[in-house]
């Protein structure tokens, strides 16, 4: 192996107790306790939302355990890796790492996987072989939370990593209020930035980095302009039904087109849907989706509004704290407005949010009609921001 490559990842490894871990990471601590079988492991999930730092926190736990060369991590945006990006560089690591330490690691931790072709077959050769442990991370969607999926045959473990929660940002910084979580949003460097210019610039180059990088590049998307404008767009109307018709007249583009660029977004990590609720996947299918940011701080720097609305920024994190917890928002109208339903068993579960610390009489009573079309419905009406900020930590 060329001694250029190797001496890169010597640089990223073997650190002891020097590594860096951040601020304690739920999903850290999940994946930890669930790491004994011989399964995979792999997150997925945002861009520069921490999973390069949630390896080194399980590298850190696990060097402690098992000896600080247990661990092996490459990261495959690294400049030196250019040209040679094949599960045969993976390998070529691998056996280096066996010839310096007189044995292979324990744990090899493939950092942004998605740029390697091939990868998969690589990692499923070793969960058949039960030696290596490999733990994955990227940052695609397709990539990660269901093609790897499926080619493991049940054989991989997937953690979905986001931006902070709530909590974890509070831990971050000393005088968090909800109001500074919902402006700032959860991206760590973000979060620990203490120049607001810096902030949003930081938020900007997100945004552009996803555009450009996991999108038009991985894609062969000719347009980017009209792709930037829909994904502005879709940011913009967080939490409001999307109108393909409104963005055809934005673009000019197909409506199949549109379908195809919003996909994408969802891919990428940009934004997730919230389709309606009802018992007919049919019926559910002819409604308008609405879409919700992943990140409360990129939806602000990106959106297109002259006018902040706290109250639906607070909707959408509460949107985004429901995916973290496992589920699958969708939301209800008839006459009336249910901000989330989702499925506790096979029980609905509707929920309202509101800012105000008296909430208006709509908010319970749209709850209640929903409760009287769905027997079997339970209710939940989040408010204020101590009602807001209680739910978020799970303290409601």
């Amino acid at each position: 192996m060329d001694d250029t490559i190797w001496s890169a990842v010597c640089r990223k490894n073997f650190r002891g107790n020097g590594q860096k871990t951040g601020i304690p990471r739920d999903v850290s601590a999940r994946a930890l306790s669930l790491m004994d079988g011989p399964e995979a492991t792999y997150f997925y999930g945002p861009r520069r939302a921490g999973k390069t730092t949630v390896c080194y926190q399980l590298i850190s736990a696990l060097s402690k355990k098992h000896g600080v060369h247990s661990c092996l991590y490459v990261n495959f945006e690294e400049p030196a890796f250019i040209g040679h990006l094949s599960p045969a560089l993976i390998s070529g690591i691998v056996e280096r790492h066996a010839q310096e330490f007189k044995k292979p690691p324990k744990y090899v931790f493939l950092d942004e996987a998605q740029n390697v072709p091939g990868w998969e077959k690589w990692v499923r050769s070793e969960v058949d072989a039960k030696g290596i442990k490999p733990i994955v991370t990227g940052s695609s969607a397709k990539l990660l939370s269901s093609e790897f999926a499926t080619s493991l045959g049940g054989r991989g473990m997937g953690f979905l990593t986001l931006p902070f929660s709530f909590s974890e940002y509070r831990m971050a910084v000393n005088d968090a209020s909800l109001s500074g979580y919902l402006h700032t949003g959860g991206y760590p460097a973000v979060v620990l930035e203490k120049n607001p210019e810096r902030r949003t610039l930081l938020l900007e180059e997100y945004f552009e980095g996803t555009i450009s990088r996991d999108i038009a590049a991985r894609y062969a998307v000719r347009d980017v302009a009209v792709l930037r404008t829909i994904a502005a767009y879709v940011l913009s109307n967080s939490g409001k039904p999307l109108s393909y018709n409104g963005i055809r007249t934005l673009t000019g583009m197909s409506f199949d087109t549109i379908r195809l660029y919003l996909s994408y977004l969802e891919d990428a990590y940009l934004a997730f849907q919230s389709p309606h609720f009802s018992y007919s996947m049919k019926k559910a299918m002819e409604r308008p989706r609405k879409y919700y940011a992943y990140d409360t701080g990129l939806q602000e720097a990106i959106s297109r509004s002259f006018s902040p609305d706290f109250g639906r920024r607070a909707e959408n994190a509460v949107a985004i704290e429901l995916v973290r917890r496992g589920f699958s928002p969708q939301y209800y109208s008839n006459g009336f407005e249910v901000d989330f339903v989702v499925k506790e068993g096979l029980r609905p579960h509707a929920i309202n949010v509101c800012v105000d610390e008296k909430p208006p009489q709509r908010e319970a009573k749209s709850l209640s009609e929903f409760s009287s079309l769905h027997k079997k419905a339970s209710t939940e009406l989040i408010f204020g921001e101590k009602g807001i900020s209680d739910w978020l930590l799970g303290r409601a």
